[in-house]
């Protein structure tokens, strides 16, 4: 019959034999509830005051009606109904049943025969209502039921004769053809002696652990109805897969696959028949549920298996957008291919050319733009960047390209190429200790992870990276290289740089030479060859240079240009470079808008030069129309209005050259005088602070420091900084480049400042004021007005060492060595701790070849200041004679310690030649 919980509502059906007349105690499964089970029909419903089931249960399905059982003559004991359920049993006594004995009261012997006969006739199933349209059972037996416990004998046949049963055929073993007489072997098809061999003992019993049952009534833990229900299935039918409790499948069924049953828990201690009647109510339950589930719910097999959606792409990094963003105003209608922009970009790459890279960088921006999550395009931008611009990359476009190379490094997961744009980028940076700490430590990851091309990448990183720290590592780094990649031309180029900054000149400029010859049309090699005969004083060779690649490519701008600046920069040929570069605008049509820019931003430059500031203004302005983000175009703009004094013109220039131009503590010195010209000594003061701390060889930025202390009100402070500028070292230039795309006139910096220093003056017998003031004019060139202040200086102190010591100096320039010595003489005995006195004193001595006593003079003012460059040079050139390699390791020094320090790689390359 079929029981619904009355505490879940989970449906199960339980055999009508095992119900005695008083009822049975069944507990639930699923929620351990116990309830008490009638054999009529409403002896399983709850009562009133039970909760109704959330969700219709699933119908009964028709099964086997079970085989009468006859009766015995046992009382029953009434027991008082479990509490909670609200159903009790019944109250008359009945005769105990033998063959469910110990599960509950068996129905009165003289009801029985009257009873179930009546129900069979009826074709109705144990006196089950909601199982009557089942009809009879069949004749058949069921199916054999594995692991059944042995059971109390079964009654005599003459038992259910004597109660008025029918008497049946008898059965006979299927295994044995032995005669059954028991009736639950014959409902079970085989005797108890053959399933003893097929199967062995089932499981022990599992104890319930609530409490136990009034007396008169059994319980049974009971088995779900959805796992039993055969729904009108033959009981020879062969087991099917269990029907699962959702009605929706979304896919196949699986295979079945036979699951262990738990075993049902008897709340008294009832007889082994028992539980081999419920084995076989189970076997023949999940049978039934198969087929009710194959042929009657009908599951339709799923249909093709939809594509899964692959997930979304994770987002661009932010720091790749902002770039983007600035990116797309200079490409509004770009279209294409990303893999085109990026092939095209990579050719250019290959040409190692500073005009491919900067086709280059441009071709990479606009792959990036066509496809925001290509790396590659990255790390060609940035390699394009690096390799193009070098050291000359402004702070903007560097900050730029590692804020890329960065996500891209995150976001690719460290490749190869990733990490050579990166190292490479690092490299512009060269002065930055930590910068080329982490080059080197890039290139040696990518060590491991590239091809041959890459790896040989990687060991030029590497050479560069050791360049000032071990030439012998770095060497053995380009061997390595070329060893991988004989055709890696940028080794020969890097190993004449290494040469260079080892004081090898010579060795440097045949590099070069190797390098040309393999691809004449290398600009850079053609640049740093000129570069280095200029800084090593051989300006006709630097000269022969270009005239030859301009006789062999007369429209090679570049060539043209670099004869014009060589003009103007090197020679002071100001008016000559202006006709040159007029000239080269003649033929502006063949160049570039960018090319004819710089072009313009020079003739700025000699324009000014020549003393024809408006000219020089409106040829910046026109630099400016073709190029808006050229920075040698706002310095030009910037240095015209300065020097006129018109700060309100200035200031917009100032963000033009700010983080953009080659020399950062320039920047400050620069961005300090238009304070100064604002008005804003304070502002100003720090600036120049700042640029000192930046570059200690800039004399101007202390001069310009004391005079904003003075104009902000900080007297004392003035004349402290004046003293230190006083004790810079005087012969040793401002440091700038041989040539240069920021030109600005030697002492420009300092223009304009004539009386600041002066106008401090507190009376007539005051010499600081009129000593400073002429020193500011030294640094200026005007030679003869700072001798008239010295010599003022020396009238009213006769002891003043250090206006001693600039004339000394002075004297030395206009080729007067007997003065020279006078004064320098006279600098020493008064100034004895004053590291410029002994600086003229052995300058002067050494000019009139006196070479043992300069010697000891020029150690004396190393002692007192070991930064006095201008001290170890001609030291240097001194020993030359007597100590060839004591000299070079000196000047090698020198030259490392400032590289735009000229004198000191002259007398290199001169050393060179001679050996």
């Amino acid at each position: 019959m079929r029981i619904v919980c009355q505490k879940c509502a989970a449906a199960y059906a339980i055999d009508d034999r095992l119900i005695s007349p008083k009822g049975v105690r069944a507990q639930c499964p699923r929620c351990r509830h116990l309830q008490l089970v009638k054999r009529d029909g409403a002896a399983g419903a709850p009562d009133a005051s039970a909760p109704a089931p959330q969700a219709a249960q699933p119908a009964s399905t028709p099964r086997p009606a079970p085989s009468p059982n006859p009766a015995a003559g046992n009382s029953a004991v009434a027991t008082e109904p479990y509490h909670g359920l609200g159903v009790a049993p019944g109250a008359d006594q009945r005769a105990p049943d033998p063959l469910f004995d110990g599960i509950g009261a068996s129905p009165p012997a003289q009801a029985a025969p009257a009873e179930r006969p009546a129900a069979k006739a009826a074709g109705g199933n144990s006196g089950d209502p909601l199982l009557d349209f089942l009809g009879p059972p069949p004749e058949a037996p069921p199916p054999p039921v594995s692991q059944a416990p042995r059971r109390p004998a079964a009654p005599a046949p003459g038992a259910a004769a004597a109660a008025g049963a029918p008497v049946q055929a008898p059965v006979a073993c299927r295994e044995c053809n032995k005669p059954l007489t028991d009736p639950f072997d014959q409902a079970i098809g085989t005797c108890e002696e053959c399933r003893q061999k097929q199967d062995g003992a089932l499981p022990p019993l599992t104890a319930v652990t609530q409490s136990s049952p009034p007396e008169g009534a059994s319980s049974i833990e009971l088995p779900p109805l959805e796992s039993i229900d055969v729904s009108g299935v033959s009981s020879q039918a062969p087991a099917l897969a269990l029907e699962p409790r959702s009605g929706v499948r979304s896919s196949p069924p699986r295979p079945y696959v036979p699951q262990p049953m738990q075993p049902m828990k008897m709340r008294s201690s009832g007889s082994g028949g028992v539980v081999k009647a419920l084995v076989a109510l189970l076997l023949l339950g999940a049978g039934g549920g198969a087929g009710y589930y194959f042929l009657v719910m009908k599951p339709q097999v799923a249909g093709p298996v939809q594509p899964v959606t692959p997930p979304a792409p994770p987002p661009i990094p932010s720091a790749i957008q902002v770039v983007l963003s600035r990116w797309e105003l200079r490409y509004l209608d770009l279209n294409g291919s990303s893999i085109e922009r990026l092939e095209e970009g990579s050719k250019l790459l290959a040409k190692d050319q500073r005009s491919a890279y900067a086709e280059a960088e441009e071709f990479f921006q606009q792959a990036l733009l066509l496809d925001p999550r290509n790396d590659a395009a990255i790390a060609g931008y940035v390699q394009a960047v690096a390799l193009g611009r070098g050291s000359s990359i402004d702070k903007a476009t560097f900050d730029e390209a590692l804020s890329l190379i960065e996500a891209a490094e995150e976001r690719s997961g460290r490749s190869a190429p990733i990490l050579l744009a990166h190292a490479n980028l690092l490299l512009c940076r060269s002065g930055n200790a930590q910068a080329v700490e982490q080059a080197r430590q890039l290139a040696e990851e990518a060590l491991g992870k590239g091809t041959d091309l890459e790896k040989a990448e990687a060991h030029l990183v590497l050479g560069r990276a050791y360049l000032q720290t071990s030439m012998g590592l770095a060497t053995q780094h380009f061997d390595d290289a070329l060893v991988l990649s004989p055709n890696l031309q940028r080794v020969q180029y890097h190993r004449a740089l290494a040469n260079e900054s080892a004081g090898a000149y010579s060795l440097a400029l045949e590099a070069l030479k190797k390098r040309l010859e393999k691809d004449p049309e290398h600009w850079d090699s053609v640049a740093t060859m000129g570069r280095i005969y200029l800084e090593v004083g051989e300006v006709e060779q630097a000269r022969k240079l270009y005239e030859a690649r301009a006789k062999a490519q007369p429209n090679d701008s570049r060539v043209l240009l670099a004869l014009a600046i060589l003009r103007y920069q090197v020679d002071g040929n100001a008016a000559g470079a202006i006709k040159d570069l007029r000239a080269l605008l003649k033929s502006r049509q063949k160049y570039s808008e960018r090319e004819v820019a710089e072009v313009l931003v020079h003739l700025a430059a000699a324009e000014r030069m020549a003393g024809n500031a408006e000219a020089g203004m409106k040829a910046a302005e026109e630099a400016l129309g073709l190029a808006k983000d050229l920075p040698s175009a706002h310095l030009q703009l910037f240095l015209a209005a300065l020097g006129r004094g018109d700060a309100a013109k200035a200031a917009p220039h100032l963000p033009g050259i700010h983080g953009k131009i080659e020399d950062s503590a320039l920047e400050k010195v620069l961005e300090g005088r238009l304070r100064l010209a604002e008005k804003k000594p304070a502002e100003a003061l720090e600036l120049f602070q700042e640029a000192t701390r930046l570059d200690s060889r800039r004399g101007d930025a202390l001069l310009l420091a004391g005079i904003a202390a003075a104009q902000a009100g900080r007297r004392d402070d003035a004349f402290r900084m004046f003293f230190q500028a006083l004790q810079s070292d005087p012969a040793r230039p401002s440091p700038r480049p041989v040539t240069t795309a920021y030109f600005l006139r030697p002492g420009e910096t300092l223009s304009g400042m004539e009386g600041s220093i002066l106008s401090l003056s507190s009376s007539r017998d005051d010499v600081a004021a009129p000593l400073y003031e002429g020193l500011l004019l030294f640094h200026l060139g005007e030679r003869a007005g700072a001798e008239r202040l010295f010599k003022d200086v020396l009238e009213l102190d006769p002891n003043n060492a250090g206006a001693a010591a600039y004339l000394a100096l002075l004297a030395l320039q206009r080729g007067d060595a007997s003065k020279a010595r006078t004064f320098s003489a006279r600098a020493v005995a008064t100034g004895r701790q004053m590291p410029i006195a002994h600086l003229a004193n052995g300058m002067a001595l050494a000019e009139s070849k006196q070479v043992e006593p300069a010697k000891r003079s020029l150690r004396d003012a190393l002692t007192l200041a070991p930064t006095l460059l201008s001290a170890e040079v001609r030291l240097a050139e001194l020993e030359l004679a007597s100590n060839r390699q004591g000299a070079r390791e000196r000047l090698v020094k020198v030259a490392g310690l400032d590289p735009s320090y000229l004198p000191a790689k002259r007398l290199l390359f001169m050393t060179d030649q001679r050996g």
